[in-house]
């Protein structure tokens, strides 16, 4: 796979305002990302999210993001990014705190920043309310998609006739949609009608490459939670004593993660081939992926796994059950399988075949640094924000 030319992109610094567009991302759960592990949370989503900024920050855009208050400064520089600080995650009084301090704060902040695009990602209330206030402002609003699930119609994450409007208010108001992949298109179009533009997430490509075929270990790396299926994992660990085994991941508050990442504790215990890992922050990730053979993916609903993009930016194929607009089988970056019997037995095929796994990392490497790089990926949305701020009359004069 040949990397795509790069054309030189000039927009922002272009003049399309005279000055540096303002874009706003609602991120609720971004501070943990560039925390430096102080806050042990970090998922996929807010991970995409940071990168979106920091490449943004790059090509010229004043990003700023309205983020949580886990006590962090207000207006904290973070790689080219401004972070303010809307609400405290588990602030207030229950039943009372959606209203305050959640909603007076996060609407306050949002109304504050005044920026020329607002940005939200993924099927919440929130994509309904940064909406509103982007309307109200008279400015842009882009819509991302971040799950397959936000794109059917029968919207099955967001939960509650309320919160099901705003988000369909959001996404029919939208000025533009991106979406992750072709498959979330054209489901986009079916279900709502609606035109998006495909643009898939980014990642950091790193000098180094694993040797997966010299690799000794089979990791896992996702949120423990049902839907994420880490009981696939902690039970190939057991039938398969004499390979060493690494999980790790987001820890939820929710009963159902805890009782997720208990269950894969009890199971470690019993079984010294695994080891099983909490949250780990994003700069650890070589650490979770070190003496990798194979990266293993087992939930088959998801947008774009971030976990993906990583170790296959590292060299290394991976098994999983969940195949992003059939990448994986198509250009052949490892395997995809949906049931277990079949998924254990990919796995098991590479763990014995050290040169399958090296052409298998090196197409994985060759595909992302192709179609995933980070500038290649932050200069098509830059491009796109842009062409919505060259469109019509912002009123930005400020």
């Amino acid at each position: 796979m040949t990397r795509p030319p790069h054309v030189p992109f000039t927009g922002p610094v272009a003049g399309v305002l005279g000055r540096a567009p303002r874009v706003c991302l609602f991120v609720e759960f971004l501070y943990p990302v560039v925390s430096q592990g102080r806050v042990p949370f970090a998922g996929g989503i807010e991970v995409q999210l940071a990168n979106l900024g920091r490449g943004l920050s790059l090509l010229g855009f004043d990003v700023r993001v309205v983020t949580c208050d886990y006590g962090q400064p207000d207006r904290l520089e973070a790689g080219g990014m401004v972070l303010h600080k809307g609400y405290p995650p588990s602030g207030g009084v229950p039943l009372l705190r959606f209203l305050h301090p959640r909603l007076t704060r996060g609407l306050s902040t949002l109304w504050k920043l005044d920026a020329d695009i607002y940005c939200f990602s993924g099927g919440s209330l929130w994509a309904g309310l940064v909406h509103a206030v982007a309307q109200a402002r008279g400015r842009r609003f882009v819509w991302m998609t971040a799950h397959d699930h936000d794109v059917r119609a029968d919207l099955p994450d967001v939960h509650g006739l309320r919160d099901r409007w705003f988000v369909r208010r959001a996404m029919r108001g939208a000025d533009a949609i991106v979406s992750q992949t072709e498959a979330q298109r054209r489901r986009l179009e079916e279900d709502f009608g609606l035109d998006s533009t495909v643009i898939m997430n980014a990642v950091d490509v790193p000098a180094a490459v694993h040797d997966p075929g010299a690799g000794t270990r089979v990791v896992w790396l996702a949120t423990y939670k049902p839907s994420k299926h880490p009981e696939w994992f902690t039970r190939f660990a057991e039938r398969h004593p004499e390979v060493r085994c690494r999980m790790a991941g987001v820890v939820l508050s929710s009963e159902e993660g805890q009782e997720a990442y208990r269950a894969a504790q009890e199971v470690a215990a019993r079984c010294p081939n695994l080891e099983v890992l909490g949250t780990i922050p994003h700069e650890r990730i070589d650490d979770v992926l070190a003496d990798a053979a194979l990266f293993t993916h087992s939930s088959a609903s998801e947008g774009f796994p971030n976990t993906l993009l990583e170790s296959w930016a590292r060299g290394l194929p991976s098994v999983s059950a969940f195949d992003p607009d059939d990448l994986v089988e198509r250009e052949g970056l490892g395997a995809c399988r949906t049931d277990y019997p079949s998924w254990e037995a990919a796995i098991e095929r590479r763990l014995a075949d050290p040169e399958l796994r090296r052409r298998e990392g090196a197409r994985a490497r060759a595909w992302v640094t192709a179609q995933h790089a980070a500038d290649v990926v932050h200069e098509r949305f830059g491009r796109l924000l842009c062409g919505l701020l060259e469109a019509g009359d912002q009123r930005l004069s400020r």
